[in-house]
């Protein structure tokens, strides 16, 4: 999150909250340095935005490792599909239309990026953790971690992110009972914190990643 908070323009903080959101996985130290490379790289074109839709990331060398599973040429497919959608539109929060699921919002947004290392294929029965981390900071307001920047979701349609930490706390405090951390675990979760706070069960999500269950 330390990254998007650096700017103040909404499409600025879109882009890095994606480019963040798409790169959290693994040993967090090595991944906050690589993402604060990319960041220093795309203030220099004046800012994410900019990078994007100027088409800056053209430059990049494809070739070579970025951070494990990921390549710069999985970087820049990732550019070119942000590229894309903002030629198109002005935000992605405009593939999510009010009244209808958020599914089917989060199922627009991979086929967009279908293709893309690291984003679920289309109707995929994966937790999609990132994807749900970032609406969860794009859409939750009066926090002073996430931006709360979108309204056609409502913090009430929000699922809890759910990785492998998320599950084993989750599962030791008996909130699902659930073999793996699909998504269906990730709803089923957000069933049983929307009993607590049922207009912002993400809320959960702090206390889940944050307790240390033994």
């Amino acid at each position: 999150m330390q990254f998007p908070h650096r700017y103040s323009s909404r499409q600025d903080i879109e882009v890095s909250a994606f480019i963040s959101a798409w790169m959290a996985y693994g040993s967090r130290k090595v991944f906050l340095g690589v993402l604060d490379r990319l960041h220093r790289m795309m203030d220099a074109a004046g800012g994410p935005y900019r990078f994007i839709v100027t088409g800056a990331w053209r430059y990049l060398s494809n070739e070579g490792c970025l951070y494990r599973f990921y390549k710069w040429a999985d970087f820049s497919v990732l550019c070119q599909k942000l590229a894309g959608l903002y030629s198109r539109m002005e935000s992605l929060e405009e593939l999510f239309v009010p009244g209808e699921p958020l599914e089917k919002g989060v199922l627009n947004l991979c086929c967009e990026f279908e293709g893309v290392n690291g984003i679920p294929v289309p109707g995929s029965t994966s937790a999609n953790k990132r994807l749900y981390m970032f609406l969860r900071w794009m859409v939750r307001k009066g926090s002073p971690v996430d931006f709360g920047i979108w309204s056609r979701v409502t913090p009430a349609q929000l699922l809890v992110p759910v990785d492998t930490h998320v599950y084993a706390t989750a599962k030791a405090l008996g909130l699902t009972s659930r073999s793996s951390a699909d998504l269906k675990t990730s709803m089923e979760i957000t069933g049983q914190m929307a009993q607590i706070w049922p207009d912002d069960p993400a809320r959960g999500d702090f206390a889940l990643y944050g307790s240390q269950v033994m």
